[in-house]
């Protein structure tokens, strides 16, 4: 009986050994993402999200992640360890990737965050940049984190990143715009907006939105005059959409788009406007680069975001259309402006329904706040989060005001 304890625990103590020399060979390998030597693939074999797959050794396990839209990692731990334990990490993967699309050809301006994010930055980075340059149009110019320009030529299929391309099928093309289109589709054409278009809602859209009291969303703005204007020798196609309401809380949408090399195009909409004496969308697209520029000019009380002439211009003939200044918008010089929306951060400390009632560090506001979210279940008492809102606070206890968003903040 001793003597069959005694090698019982000989082989256990060569597993042991054996498991720890198998262990830190394969964690060596996993630190130079290397492919572990001493596991066998998990029998369920590739798990669907792009490629991702599953080793198990002596006494652990390796996870390598390659998902499709680019998030490739491996870990190494226990045979605890799961996939969910790497969700956060992948989350803030995710936000660390944010594309902007520039249209040229009958496309807005759009920007592309998370998951289509990675997966357009996976397409892109897949392509072998070696060609010599078409001469195709540009159909639009996609950006990835300010930093990587690819201008997309649909007509001869090809992508350019400097001063070489890569050449795509008509699949990829596809691939790339399916996402494109969606995102589109996201983020409201003029004609899909609904009638009833909230303060709220516009500026989560991330409209320049102009009340009666605030303008929100000015550095969307001020980041559109900066790319557009005259003054910049880099001047560079982008879009804003800005909502003016009335004083009837009625919505006035103004849509500016700059084409590089073009010119400005500016649709107004006042359908909205029940009070408007002739109600309707009126598009100006004769407003050229070389003659206008964009510029706050301000009078004796208001600040008008207006496109003005680049100079006195030598009309050679009478049939010559006649250019003047134009006002796209106007908000008075006093009201209270911000680059995105007021916030303030504050403790859960009860959820109730569809509101969490607040506990706000901004002692402006008030130390209990109803605020107004449309999953609960996210949120637990003790939850830091982050509300951003219109700036409206009504007088009561709790107080009340009208949110924007709600993003609890990760400890």
């Amino acid at each position: 009986m001793k003597k069959g304890i005694k090698v019982l625990l000989i082989i256990l103590g060569v597993i042991i050994i054996l498991g720890l020399i198998f262990f830190a060979v394969d964690y060596n390998r996993v630190q130079e993402e290397e492919k572990p030597l001493f596991c066998i693939q998990h029998p369920a074999g590739i798990i669907m999200d792009g490629g991702t797959v599953e080793y198990f050794g002596l006494g652990y396990k390796v996870i390598d992640f390659n998902r499709v839209n680019g998030y490739d990692e491996m870990k190494i731990g226990s045979w605890l360890m799961k996939y969910e334990d790497f969700e956060k990490e992948y989350n803030n993967y995710i936000d660390d990737t944010n594309i902007t699309i520039k249209g040229y050809i009958n496309l807005p301006n759009i920007t592309i965050e998370g998951e289509d994010a990675l997966i357009l930055k996976q397409i892109l980075s897949d392509f072998v940049y070696d060609g010599e340059l078409c001469n195709g149009i540009y159909s639009y110019e996609i950006i990835i984190n300010d930093e990587e320009h690819y201008m997309v030529k649909r007509d001869c299929k090809a992508i350019e990143k400097g001063d070489k391309q890569a050449d795509i099928t008509e699949e990829q093309l596809n691939s790339i715009e399916e996402i494109i289109e969606k995102n589109i589709d996201e983020q409201k054409l003029l004609e899909e907006i609904p009638q009833e278009y909230s303060m709220e809602q516009a500026i989560k859209d991330g409209c320049v939105v102009i009340s009666y009291n605030a303008v929100f969303n000015k550095g969307k703005l001020d980041s559109f005059i900066a790319n557009t204007s005259a003054n910049n020798e880099n001047r560079q196609s982008d879009f804003m959409r800005i909502v003016q309401y009335t004083t009837e809380g009625d919505a006035i949408i103004t849509d500016l788009e700059y084409r590089e090399n073009l010119g400005y195009m500016l649709t107004y909409d006042n359908t909205r406007d029940a009070f408007g004496a002739d109600t309707k969308v009126t598009t100006y697209n004769d407003i050229p680069a070389e003659i206008y520029s964009i510029d706050l000019v301000e009078d004796e009380n208001l600040i008008n975001i207006e496109l003005t002439l680049q100079g006195i211009i030598d009309y050679d003939s009478e049939s010559k259309k006649e250019y003047n200044p134009m006002t796209v918008a106007s908000y008075p010089k006093e009201i209270e402006t911000y680059d995105t929306a007021p916030s303030f951060i504050g403790e859960v400390t009860e959820v109730n329904g569809k509101t969490l009632l607040v506990n706000s560090e901004d002692k402006n506001i008030g130390d209990a706040v109803w605020v107004g979210v449309e999953d609960t279940s996210q949120y637990a008492v003790g939850d830091r989060i982050e509300v951003f809102y219109t700036g409206i606070v009504l007088e009561s206890y709790p107080c009340q005001i009208y949110e924007i968003d709600v993003r609890k903040i990760e400890e």
